[in-house]
């Protein structure tokens, strides 16, 4: 379905481009005509996203290419760029930080014994162990904020909630 979608949207900007009057930048020079059929735009998007993570190309040009292809509206993908970079910052942070590994490896070890987390029905009869991991975990990291996240499929929702350390 989404693939017949996109080639009927670019069918669509192909007949719409045809009916367009030419942009007054344009016309008066100040902007070249986008030289890219909008069948090529998502590679091309792609291509220019991996050329700024990799170095190739400065963030103004990147944006200066961006809005030559999607105009006001390419705000959306100047901020993708930014997300990548945050999540490969956080998931460097996850890697190397100490607290991380150690938390990584207290949740391994409880997740074996059934201590951290599962079924909300299984809940009472796994307390105690979730019990003794919420301490050992505020043992770990004494200085930091700590969560329990619940996730309901059937609601489709996600849960974050924050540990009081004096309980």
């Amino acid at each position: 379905a989404v693939v017949s979608t996109q080639s009927t949207g670019a069918e669509q900007e192909m007949k719409d481009r045809k009916c367009r009057k030419e942009p007054t930048a344009q016309a008066i020079k100040m902007r070249l005509t986008n030289p890219l059929p909008v069948e090529h735009y998502y590679t091309h998007f792609l291509s220019l996203v991996k050329d700024l993570l990799d170095g190739n190309i400065d963030p103004g040009a990147y944006e200066d290419k961006l809005r030559e292809m999607f105009g006001v509206n390419s705000f959306v993908a100047f901020t993708l760029d930014k997300l990548i970079t945050h999540i490969v910052r956080q998931s460097h942070t996850l890697v190397t930080d100490a607290g991380c590994n150690q938390l990584k490896n207290l949740y391994t070890t409880y997740r074996s014994g059934g201590g951290a987390g599962g079924s909300l029905a299984t809940q009472p009869s796994r307390s105690s162990q979730e019990q003794n991991y919420l301490k050992d975990a505020e043992q770990t990291i004494v200085d930091e904020n700590l969560y329990k996240i619940y996730f309901s499929i059937e609601a489709l929702a996600t849960v974050y909630w924050k540990v009081d350390p004096s309980w």
